[in-house]
């Protein structure tokens, strides 16, 4: 059996809304520029991996995408987590 794996590659994206869905979740929507759409095609049940600096520190987590198909913006849903570094995070952004 051969596998491959893909190199993840990271793409810089525009944060264009936080909602608050519930008092210990948002949900963070992303823009995806036109020359990047074929990249972030996706199918129900797939998931976006985000990174970022949080205190120094290179922080990467795991959503799953809670956008409808067909939707020029990406979304996903991140429920604060007691000491969880990422969630504490996306709960400050704006």
């Amino acid at each position: 059996m051969n596998q491959t794996t893909a190199t993840p590659q990271f793409h810089t994206l525009e944060v264009t809304d936080v909602q608050q869905d519930t008092l210990e979740s948002v949900v963070l929507s992303f823009r995806i520029p036109l020359e990047l759409t074929e990249s972030y095609a996706f199918i129900p049940g797939q998931y976006l991996t985000l990174r970022s600096t949080i205190n120094g520190h290179e922080t990467r987590r795991s959503y799953s995408i809670c956008s409808p198909l067909g939707s020029p913006h990406l979304s996903v849903g991140i429920k604060r987590i007691e000491d969880g570094l990422f969630s504490n995070y996306a709960q400050t952004l704006k």
